[in-house]
């Protein structure tokens, strides 16, 4: 039996079930317009999360194209009712044992995703749920988070519920296994006849990030480095370079060409193929033999990510310490002869046996003046260092694809500005400036 007591929305049918309330579609009776309502139940005794409400209040900013536009808020005796604009799409809960995206598109939805975590948590939100059923996918793959006010599944918040999510995408399947070698094996099959070292890559950051062994921040930049080896990439870099708005590579067609001949090689098969299915009895048997056969592969061990970022540290150290050495050695070298070189002709090459003469009893001595080591600025290699691009009226997507392309990593705001609307006003760094690789350019777009 329906107790609430709501005047102004009519609920109408129900949505989605989540852990702290339910999802309905729903009507505005005043201005005769559909609504989306989530309703949430609180005990009358202690009355409504004051929290709750302040979240959905500081939350008011967020960009809508990441975040469910709340319209209203209304209260009864022990419910809450929140009023959500409601935007044409599909709950990615539904989806995610049919869908059609292909590993690259699922790379992106994530990082989507936690971008929008990120520049929540600027405003104090974070913890919330990134399970499927609190995502809501618009127009071209664009994923909005529905319930922002809500922390109470700690296992599906920050980098551990990308991680999971991430997952369930690519096996296509609603269910995470207890065992995280037996994610691996299951993700073995999944990603079918990709390379092995691209699918370690992933398995081995979704591994980290389901066991909480990397923060948010890091998970993003593992992101940004895996995507960057797609060919889709590589596309987007020739068509950039076309428009002159990166520096031309001049092997980008070699590795076009290379990365075709790749995909030639499994362009028969079917996205179905690669990504498991509801197994029946018979195919079952048949994955159970191929995750015996990859077993002993899976249990040798694999180095973590974060110890091979120490070990290239290092070793780059290590190698920058060792030029600067050389350096020295060589204007060491290049002074002694120099000296020798501009002696005076009648300057004996010996040193001088004058002093030693009885005939001067007391020579004076003659204070020397040691040579002063030269001391060399620490080497800059022209490969770590890029040009800052200018994004000033370049819409958003072709605005982080450049970025991305000239290894930078970014940030943006939406500023009201109909007039620049989708288009980038300003940024930070200015364009032209030389910064070293991995910088973060924080940009601001109209809206």
């Amino acid at each position: 039996m329906d107790t609430h007591t709501y005047k102004r929305y009519n609920k109408e049918q129900q949505l989605q079930k989540q852990s702290s309330g339910n999802l309905y579609k729903g009507r505005d009776s005043i201005l005769h317009r559909d609504v989306m309502l989530y309703i949430s139940e609180f005990d009358e005794s202690e009355g409504p999360r004051l929290d709750v409400i302040q979240s959905i209040k500081d939350g008011s900013q967020l960009p809508e194209d990441r975040f469910m536009h709340v319209w209203d808020i209304e209260l009864d005796s022990h419910s809450i009712m929140i009023v959500l604009k409601p935007e044409l799409g599909y709950f990615l809960e539904e989806e995610l044992e049919s869908h059609s995206l292909s590993v690259y598109e699922i790379l992106i939805l994530i990082r989507t995703l936690g971008q929008s975590m990120q520049n929540a948590a600027k405003d104090g939100i974070s913890d919330f749920s990134v399970h499927a059923n609190n995502i809501w996918i618009q127009g071209a793959n664009q994923p909005i988070i529905i319930n922002y006010w809500n922390n109470e599944e700690p296992l599906w918040s920050e980098a551990g519920g990308l991680g999971r999510l991430m997952y369930q995408l690519i096996a296509k399947t609603s269910i995470i296994p207890a065992n995280v070698e037996a994610m691996g094996l299951l993700l073995v099959d999944a990603l079918g006849k990709m390379p092995v070292d691209e699918k370690e890559v992933i398995i081995k950051w979704i591994r980290a990030a389901v066991l909480d062994r990397k923060s948010l921040t890091v998970l993003l930049k593992g992101l940004d480095q895996m995507l960057l080896t797609y060919p889709e990439h590589l596309d987007m870099e020739r068509t950039l370079s076309e428009k002159k708005l990166i520096p031309a590579d001049p092997d980008i067609t070699k590795k076009i060409a290379a990365v075709q001949s790749s995909q030639e090689q499994v362009q028969s098969r079917s996205l179905q193929d690669t990504i498991i299915s509801t197994p029946k009895t018979a195919q079952y048997q048949s994955k159970s033999a191929q995750q015996q056969q990859a077993r002993p592969v899976q249990r040798q061990p694999q180095p973590d990510p974060e110890e091979q970022e120490a070990d290239v540290r290092r070793s780059g150290t290590k190698k920058k310490w060792m030029l600067a050495g050389l350096i020295i050695v060589v204007l060491l070298i290049a002074e002694m002869l120099t000296v020798h070189l501009l002696r005076k002709p009648d300057q004996p090459s010996n040193p001088p046996v004058v002093v030693e003469k009885p005939a001067d009893p007391s020579p004076a001595p003659q204070p020397t003046t040691p040579t002063p080591v030269p001391t060399t600025p620490k080497p800059v290699k022209d490969g770590d260092i890029v040009v800052v691009p200018n994004l000033k009226d370049m819409p958003l997507k072709e605005a982080e694809a450049l970025l991305l392309a000239n290894n930078l990593r970014y940030q943006f705001f939406l500023e009201a500005n109909e007039a620049s609307a989708g288009k980038v006003m300003r940024q930070d760094p200015p364009a032209n400036q030389n910064v070293e690789k991995g910088t973060e350019v924080t940009f601001y777009v109209g809206k």
